[in-house]
């Protein structure tokens, strides 16, 4: 328990996006012996609880030493706040530009269908035959708009979990929770792998465009004949039949792709910063890799690191990075469309 307490501060203070990886003093509630070992080992030799306890203490603190250390902060200031903003509010852009956007008619029915269960509920069948009329009409007139309507958009969620932290830390933990499952700690392994997600995820619910008109139709004709409890369960069987994908966005990959549209814009004047940003963005991809979002794409994501590497390259070398930077911005391009596409 107290191994586990420990780390937590430490996954805790990773999730609040803090600077400095505070992990609090270590305390123990040992024996006075115990006690005494923990300043005086050879004090207590032949104490075997004691020096487990001081085996504990010194490999608990070289841990949180080494992930306190100057190597791994990382601040975070107005401009990497911006851009993550930015390559957030993009990504969710460009997910909703691909999606089939609903059209008027079929929402409105969507809402006459809803409220038709909800006079259903209430007992007013004729204000559900009405209800359920007017959907109909709607259904209709969309699929005679666009007969190849299928799965259609209704709602979307996205969740964003940031990791503040470089590739450095990033091993580091890896490295230290496969030590712990080593020595049979998994639950803190688990606590400490937690926090190593960097990605925007957006699940989008979808309807099925033909099932509704059927629907309200079926429950139309049931209501006619007296069948208030069998309309009602055809239409919770409609509402009910959604559909949700979800779609993972690295925020690594978006990060880097940033950064070297910012290198690029930047280079002629000032290239110590474009190379700089240049680096950071292979930062950006090994964290990437790191993190395991790369296992489907790998050989894409190599060949985006070397070109990086090239580009560096070739800075201060001949007038040729347009070229490269577009070739680079592209591949960039054609990894993001792959992550858009793999629905799961």
């Amino acid at each position: 328990m107290k191994t586990k307490f420990i780390l937590s501060t430490v996954v805790a203070s990773l999730l609040l996006s803090s600077s400095a990886l505070f992990a609090g003093t270590y305390q123990d509630s040992v024996t006075s012996k115990e006690a005494k070992a923990l300043h005086n080992p050879s004090s207590v030799k032949d104490h075997s609880a004691a020096k487990a306890k001081v085996e504990e203490a010194n490999s608990r603190e070289a841990y949180l030493a080494k992930v306190d250390s100057g190597e791994f902060k990382k601040e975070v200031n107005q401009e990497e706040t911006r851009r993550l903003q930015n390559i957030i509010a993009s990504a969710v852009q460009t997910h909703k530009h691909s999606l089939q956007k609903a059209p008027k008619e079929f929402m409105n029915g969507l809402n006459d269908t809803i409220n038709a269960l909800q006079a259903l509920h209430a007992n007013k069948t004729q204000d559900a035959q009405k209800a359920l009329s007017a959907a109909t009409k709607q259904f209709d007139t969309a699929l005679k708009a666009n007969p190849k309507l299928d799965l259609i958009p209704v709602a979307d969620n996205i969740e964003v979990t940031s990791f503040n932290g470089d590739a450095k830390l990033i091993k580091h933990i890896k490295d230290s929770a496969v030590k712990l499952l080593k020595d049979n700690d998994t639950q803190t392994a688990i606590d400490m792998l937690l926090p190593l997600q960097d990605e925007v995820v957006m699940r989008t619910q979808l309807v099925p465009a033909y099932l509704y008109p059927k629907a309200t139709k079926e429950a139309a004709k049931d209501l006619k004949a007296g069948k208030k409890d069998a309309a009602f369960k055809v239409l919770m069987t409609a509402l009910s039949a959604t559909q949700v994908d979800t779609v993972i966005i690295p925020i690594p990959l978006i990060t880097a792709q940033d950064m070297v549209l910012e290198a690029s814009k930047v280079e002629k004047s000032h290239k110590k910063e474009a190379l700089k940003l240049l680096t950071n963005a292979q930062d950006e991809l090994q964290k990437a890799v790191l993190l395991g979002y790369t296992h489907e794409y790998s050989k894409s994501y190599k060949e985006i690191n070397s070109k990086i590497e090239a580009l560096k390259k070739e800075i201060h070398g001949k007038n040729v990075v347009v070229k490269m930077y577009d070739d680079l911005l592209k591949s960039f391009k054609d990894l993001g469309h792959k992550h858009q596409k793999a629905v799961k």
